[in-house]
């Protein structure tokens, strides 16, 4: 049957295939470029956002602690178990990718963390609640509870912007899908055309 055609048909089916092949080639590397997007965004959304909530939700945990600690003038012997597991957790936390409003608000944490570790000491080492040192403290943990308000909320609102990339990315491919499979039958209508029309003009000719 392909041998009956005409050079003509011929260099027709040949442009119709190349746009065939450039047609699933395009199709396959935007497909990619999507789930890449996808899978980046899903990867981003679990270790720069799930688990920063925790480490937040941790920190929150421990500065509750000192500061119910202060207001009832409780014993201070957990103190640097809780200052080592609240610089673990800090240090985590900078690993993560983050934003530029997120690496303000945790250099901020960590400076008012500074302040009241220097305020604790001073409380350990005069022994007394009531030298000025216990306002100080005070008040850098409520500095601190304003900066974790603001990182939570960053959490948020990155996780809702991911999600919405995500959504945007399955629609992208949902949408590339469609249009391939529609090109595609096209391409098929045209070659079927190609093939068939000539040995159609070729009996109406004997006819």
């Amino acid at each position: 049957m392909f041998t009956e055609l005409k050079t003509s048909h011929r260099l027709h089916a040949g442009f119709i295939l190349a746009i065939a092949f450039l047609l699933v080639l395009s199709s396959n590397r935007l497909y990619h470029r999507h789930f890449s997007t996808l899978q980046n965004s899903v990867n981003s959304v679990y270790d720069d956002r799930i688990k920063v909530q925790d480490y937040i939700y941790q920190l929150n945990n421990i500065f509750h602690s000192k500061k119910l600690r202060l207001i009832h003038q409780e014993d201070y012997m957990a103190v640097s178990n809780e200052n080592k597991r609240a610089e673990k957790l800090l240090s985590q936390f900078s690993l993560t990718e983050l934003t530029n409003e997120e690496y303000d608000a945790l250099n901020e944490l960590t400076l008012q963390f500074g302040k009241l570790k220097t305020s604790e000491e001073k409380i350990l080492q005069f022994k007394n609640l009531d030298n000025g040192n216990t306002k100080i403290s005070l008040q850098a943990l409520k500095e601190i509870d304003k900066k974790l308000d603001i990182l939570a909320a960053i959490q948020l609102e990155e996780s809702k912007q991911m999600t919405q990339l995500s959504n945007k990315a399955l629609e992208s491919n949902l949408l590339i899908s469609k249009l391939s499979l529609g090109f595609l039958i096209v391409i098929g209508f045209a070659l079927l055309a190609l093939i068939f029309y000539p040995l159609n003009t070729k009996r109406h000719a004997l006819d």
